[in-house]
C-alpha cells in the first residue's frame, strides 16, 4: 500500500474508531438494556436450556467488531507512530511509493476477444494531459485490423475528437492533437476490429487547460533544520494551492517527497518547499526535484480542484552544504501526539 493511499485510509478509519469510543455504552449500560432485551427474546429449548438466541449474536458481534478495530487501531498507530518522526511537509520516500513516484501514470486497460486467453491491451502516455499536448495511444494484442479513438463529453455523450490508429513501428498508435477548453468531464473510447468483431474499450483521462505554472526555483537555502527552495510560478486563479515534489539523491535514489499549501493570488507568486534534515543525513549531493504536481485545491464539496503544470521536469539542487543545517530532530507537535495517544488507546482497548 502506497504511502498516500494509507495516510487516507489512516484518516477514515481514524474517526470511524472515534466515534465508535466515543459512542461505546459503557458496561452498565450494557447490563441495563440487556433487562429490555430479555423481555422480548424469543426462547430456544435445547438439552433443557434456555438460550437467549438475540443476545448470543448481540455479545459475539460485539466482541467480533472490538477485536477488528483493536487491530486496526494496533495498525494504525505503529503507521501514524513512525510517520511523526518526520514533518509531514518532509516524508521520507521509498522506491516501492509508486504513486508519488509515478503520480500521473496511466494504468493500461486490457480486454479479452476470445476464449482463448487472447486479449487487446490500451494504453496512455499518461492519465493527465496539459493543453496543447497530443493525446499518445497504444494498443496491443493479435489480429487488429483497425481500430478509432473518440474522446467523448461524459455529460453530453457528444464527440469532442476522434481519429483512427495508424500502424506503424510494429504497433496500433495514435498521436491526437490537443484542443483548448475541453470540458472535465470526458472519457476515451476506442473501438478496435479484430476478426469482424467491434471491441469497445473505454479510457478515463483527464486534459486540462493549467491554471498555474511553475516556471523556476531559486537556489536552495538553509533555515534551521529545513533546506529550503523557492519555486516560482504563474498563477492564473486564485486560491488555496498544493505543491509537490518528490527529492533524489545523486545517484538517483528517492529521498522524500516534499509538500507545500499556501493561498496564491493572480499574478507571479511563490511557495516554499522544504526538505528537513532528518531525510537528507547520508545522502549523496548534488541533490534534485522532479515529479512535480501543482493543484488549486477544492473550496467547497462538489467543486473539483484544478492542475497547473511545469515548465522544469528536474531541477538539479546544487553547492548545498548539509553541515548548515540545525541537526536537531524533529518533535512532534502537540496535536500529532494527542493522535497518536487515542489510536494507542484505542488499539490497547481491546
Amino acid at each position: 500500500m502506497n504511502q498516500s493511499t494509507l495516510i487516507k485510509l489512516v484518516t477514515a478509519i481514524s474517526v470511524l474508531l472515534i466515534v465508535g469510543y466515543l459512542l461505546w455504552p459503557e458496561k452498565s449500560q450494557l447490563d441495563s438494556n440487556r433487562a429490555g432485551v430479555v423481555d422480548s427474546t424469543v426462547k430456544v429449548i435445547a438439552t433443557d436450556n434456555v438460550i437467549e438466541a438475540p443476545m448470543v449474536a448481540i455479545e459475539e458481534e460485539r466482541n467480533i467488531s472490538l477485536l477488528s478495530s483493536s487491530k486496526s487501531a494496533f495498525l494504525i498507530s505503529k503507521v501514524y507512530a513512525g510517520e511523526i518522526n518526520f514533518p509531514v511537509y518532509s516524508q521520507p520516500l521509498k522506491i516501492t511509493d509508486f504513486d508519488r513516484l509515478n503520480p500521473n501514470h496511466f494504468n493500461p486497460q486490457s480486454m479479452p476477444i476470445d476464449n482463448e486467453g487472447g486479449v487487446i491491451k490500451a494504453s496512455l502516455s499518461k492519465y493527465r494531459y496539459s493543453y496543447p499536448e497530443p493525446i499518445v495511444a497504444l494498443l496491443e494484442g493479435e489480429g487488429i485490423k483497425s481500430a478509432s479513438f473518440s474522446l467523448i463529453n461524459l455529460e453530453t455523450k457528444e464527440v469532442l475528437l476522434s481519429e483512427a490508429f495508424q500502424w506503424q513501428e510494429n504497433s496500433w498508435q495514435l498521436n491526437l492533437a490537443g484542443k483548448e477548453d475541453l470540458p472535465e468531464a470526458i472519457h476515451a473510447k476506442i473501438v478496435v476490429n479484430v476478426d469482424a468483431k467491434s471491441i469497445p474499450i473505454v479510457l478515463a483521462l483527464k486534459y486540462i487547460n493549467p491554471i498555474a505554472v511553475i516556471e523556476s526555483f531559486e537556489p536552495a537555502k538553509a533555515e534551521g533544520a529545513d533546506m529550503v527552495i523557492n519555486a516560482n510560478i504563474t498563477v492564473k486563479e486564485a486560491g488555496l494551492y498544493r505543491i509537490r515534489a518528490n527529492l533524489f539523491d545523486a545517484d538517483n535514489h528517492p529521498i522524500a517527497h516534499l509538500v507545500s499549501k499556501d493561498k496564491l493570488t493572480v499574478g507571479h507568486q511563490s511557495m516554499l518547499l522544504k526538505a528537513h534534515q532528518s531525510v537528507l543525513q547520508g545522502r549523496k549531493s548534488p541533490f534534485y526535484l522532479s515529479t512535480f504536481m501543482i493543484e488549486l485545491m477544492s473550496p467547497s464539496p462538489g467543486i473539483r480542484k484544478k492542475f497547473g503544470e511545469s515548465l522544469i521536469n528536474k531541477y538539479e539542487i546544487k553547492d548545498f552544504a548539509l553541515s548548515s543545517l540545525d541537526t536537531s530532530p524533529y518533535e512532534a507537535s502537540k496535536q500529532e501526539k494527542q493522535r497518536l495517544e487515542l489510536l494507542q488507546a484505542m488499539a490497547n482497548k481491546g
